[in-house]
């Protein structure tokens, strides 16, 4: 699983590693692969407990929520 935290937008988003909506490669100079940078970052969790653990250390002000597309509700 990844999640997505997407600072412009101010949201934390869990996502599946196959999901359409994973940009392939994930991970660039603005937001990089498990830490943040100036536009977020990518965050490999094993859980969507971790997930939420980890969108609050990581962007407390951020919302939470699991992908509509590949998270079940």
């Amino acid at each position: 699983m990844l999640l997505n935290i997407d600072k412009p937008l101010r949201t934390s988003t869990l996502h599946d590693e196959t999901c359409p909506h994973v940009p392939r490669p994930h991970g660039t100079e603005f937001k990089p692969r498990d830490k943040l940078g100036r536009d977020g970052g990518w965050f490999a969790v094993s859980s969507g407990a971790e997930a939420k653990a980890v969108a609050q250390r990581e962007f407390p002000q951020g919302t939470y929520k699991p992908c509509q597309y590949c998270q079940d509700s």
